[in-house]
């Protein structure tokens, strides 16, 4: 989810259309002070057939409320973005239930934008985008009809209150675990918004919401349905008997308390979710009154973290993650804040108001023996002839591993899980040994050397006996590769330079190209490697030798990915330019290592460079922020600390050497300008701004506001701009020449 709220016009209109509309020339003048006017048009009332997402100002919201109703057809597509402007009185609740009873809901993609735990009831936001509820003829699509059924089911998109924030986040929490090609099914779904909100996801290929009420259902079918969602009705006691296809993913938000056997729900899971799949579910956390007992008459069950958590475990499953959520408002904690906070699955009872569960299939449970027989298929690479270096269903003995441990951004988020995980199936014999040996070697702990010592043992008796084959297939090859890499940079780090240039060889000797071009980046770094270690032993030449043979290497190793591009292989396999890219980032660092050996510098001085070149790899640099920005993967987050921290600190150092400054912006809104934002607070010194390219109207950042750069040409002369980008040099030189000062990183 996001980290900060960002608020602002909606970057394409959400009708499939070019332009959003307004209602006139006089609305568009007005707006076009803050909005790009190359993307407001004037509505004509007379395309009444069309969809429209019109935009608006807050004392423009009734008429465009009459227009609408009045001129559109009520079974298309309709919105409206509503613009706050700073003098505004209404309250957001009040703009809220305008809409509402004009029979609009909130557009789920709101919640994309949101966080949970700031929410106030006096919150307050620059623009806010409706949807019109299509006029389908079912009773409930009428706000007066919804409300008198409130007690029964409710449309958490048509009300303001703590409780619909609470209900509507769970399913944004939930949409953030959907990988490429998931296939969803939604218990439970009631009204069917939450469904609607995953279906959004563009990662997704269908969801299904089942639910036992048939006027829900129809509801949701009518409202919310659409080519990617549909609403089955099914009685959840029913759900073990009960043939789905295949799913990637299920939720079940405050279901199986309903339930008079809950078992039934884990039961159909055991049927319907692929080996690799994920449950997301919740129930209310000890709802008991005075006598032990939930006194919701439609509660069959308690349930505390003990019971909760032997369920999953009953039914085979591994624990990814647990939450606790709390909302103000209801019989339990009703003055409790809006919560949504990650707890130790070890954890002894917390109290709180929900308990929210990640769990995944334990592959090595008896329970899921029978599903991983079954054909695998990796729905994100679902069409056509796949080439070998994504044909996981060939290249692993047991592929269901691929999308649980080995996927960044898909597989188990939280890193001690999975290394505990991996390990486990390590115990059990798993026969992709090579695989979690490497997954193995980069979770442990670098400061517990008994730990380190046993892996670099375990490592070598599985790398050898793989060089006792023949024939390597292309996923040994791929992980032999990756195995003997690591084992040469931990003897590396641990100053055994002859163990490490024994393994950086074995990669260079690797026929990197039979798996894929890619696989070749380890390969030339190990010639970089090897290079260093040459010239620490005063062997200029044979440094020279693997520089030289590294970019031979480069030069093999494109024409390989020339012939994937031929192949249209790119095209199923979308990584390839892009990791590519870090192929000629380490060619990069070949030839500056070759000037600095022709210019004879001594070894401690290209040493030292060496050090600089490789904390400042460009695309190395770029592919690891955009992991970070992909996955909640603690190890690249703390990854990603670290290297921007090096940038912060040194920016820092040259903002105290400036004499007199009166107000601080940041250029760029990414990883380290947020870093470096916090880094600057924890001084005590105040930041004015940020400035960025794609910044939106209304945008903050921690309620600092973020500007565009014409802001620039308006700052005056007492004005320091801090950039960590890779342009800066470019960026401050016309800044400098008003007179601002810049801090940057040459």
């Amino acid at each position: 989810m996001n980290t900060h709220t960002q608020q602002g016009l909606p970057v394409t209109p959400y009708s499939n259309t070019q332009y959003f509309s307004v209602l006139s020339q006089q609305s568009l003048d007005g707006l076009g002070h803050t909005l790009p006017v190359s993307k407001l048009i004037v509505d004509d009332p007379e395309s009444n057939q069309m969809a429209r997402h019109f935009v608006c100002t807050t004392d423009e919201t009734s008429v465009v409320i009459n227009h609408v109703l009045s001129h559109l057809d009520d079974t298309k597509e309709c919105y409206v973005t509503v613009v706050q402007t700073a003098q505004e009185t209404n309250t957001q609740k009040d703009i809220e239930n305008t809409f509402y009873h004009a029979d609009f809901h909130l557009d789920v993609r709101e919640w994309l934008k949101r966080d949970y735990a700031p929410l106030t009831d006096n919150r307050r936001f620059t623009t806010t985008t409706f949807r019109r509820i299509k006029q389908t003829g079912h009773s409930l699509c009428t706000l007066a009809n919804l409300l008198d059924e409130r007690d029964l089911h409710m449309d958490m998109l048509r009300e303001f209150s703590s409780r619909s924030d609470g209900h509507v986040y769970r399913y944004a929490f939930a949409q953030s675990f959907i990988r490429p090609g998931d296939n969803l099914l939604d218990c439970a779904c009631g009204l069917g918004y939450g469904s609607y909100l995953m279906s959004l996801n563009d990662s997704v290929s269908h969801v299904t919401g089942v639910d036992i009420c048939v006027n829900s259902v129809g509801y949701a079918n009518q409202v919310y349905g659409h080519d990617k969602l549909n609403y089955q009705t099914l009685d959840i006691d029913e759900y073990a008997d009960t043939n789905f296809e295949a799913f990637d993913l299920i939720t079940s938000f405050e279901t199986i308390e309903h339930v008079k056997d809950y078992h039934s729900f884990f039961k159909l899971c055991l049927r319907c979710l692929k080996p690799d799949g994920r449950v997301i579910a919740s129930v209310p956390y000890m709802w008991v009154d005075e006598t032990g007992k939930d006194p919701n008459p439609y509660h069959f069950h308690e349930f505390d973290w003990h019971k909760f958590k032997n369920l999953f475990e009953q039914y085979g499953f591994l624990i990814e993650a647990r939450y606790h959520q709390t909302a103000p408002g209801g019989f339990k904690l009703p003055q409790s804040p809006r919560r949504f906070e990650k707890s130790a699955i070890e954890a002894p009872e917390t109290e709180t108001e929900w308990l929210v569960v990640v769990a995944t299939p334990d592959l090595t449970h008896p329970l899921w023996a029978e599903q991983q027989k079954f054909p695998y298929q990796n729905p994100q690479y679902a069409q056509g002839e796949l080439p070998q270096f994504v044909d996981f269903a060939s290249g692993y003995a047991n592929p269901w591993l691929h999308r649980q441990v080995v996927q960044v951004g898909q597989r188990i988020q939280d890193s001690d899980v999975r290394l505990k995980y991996v390990s486990k199936l390590l115990q059990t014999g798993s026969s992709d040994t090579l695989m979690l040996l490497t997954l193995m070697g980069y979770g442990l702990p670098k400061d517990n050397t008994a730990l380190q010592r046993n892996w670099l043992k375990q490592a070598s008796d599985g790398l050898e006996v793989v060089l006792s084959t023949d024939l390597m297939a292309p996923f040994t090859l791929r992980w032999y590769v990756s195995l003997a890499f690591l084992a040469a940079c931990k003897y590396l780090e641990n100053g055994e330079f002859a163990e490490a240039s024994r393994y950086f060889l074995l990669v260079t000797r690797a026929d990197c190209s039979a798996f894929c071009s890619v696989l070749n980046i380890k390969a030339i770094e190990s010639h970089y490697f090897l290079a260093k270690i040459a010239l620490l032993n005063d062997q200029s030449t044979e440094a020279s030798q693997h520089l030289a043979a590294g970019k031979a290497q480069i030069f093999a190793a494109t024409e390989v990915f020339k012939h994937s591009i031929d192949a249209q292989q790119d095209l199923i396999a979308d990584f390839l330019w892009s990791e590519m890219a870090e192929l000629y980032d380490a060619g990069a660092l070949l030839n500056k290592f070759e000037i600095a050996l022709e210019r004879a510098l001594d070894v401690g001085e290209i040493l030292r460079q060496c050090s600089q070149w490789e904390q400042n790899k460009r695309f190395g640099l770029f592919n690891l922020v955009e992991k970070y920005r992909k996955s909640s993967d603690l190890t690249f987050q703390a990854d990603m600390q670290l290297v921007a921290q090096s940038y912060i600190n040194k920016l820092v150092t040259k903002l105290a050497q400036l004499a007199n400054y009166d107000r601080i912006f940041i250029w760029g809104t990414g990883v380290v300008a947020l870093q470096l934002h916090k880094a600057l607070s924890s001084k005590g010194i105040d930041v004015a701004g940020f400035i960025d390219s794609q910044a939106r109207l209304g945008q903050s950042i921690d309620n600092i506001p973020v500007f565009s750069p014409e802001l620039a040409n308006l700052l005056p002369k007492d004005t320091v701009i801090l950039t960590s980008v890779g342009s800066s040099k470019n960026l401050a030189e016309p800044l400098e020449s008003q007179g601002i000062q810049c801090v940057y990183m040459a």
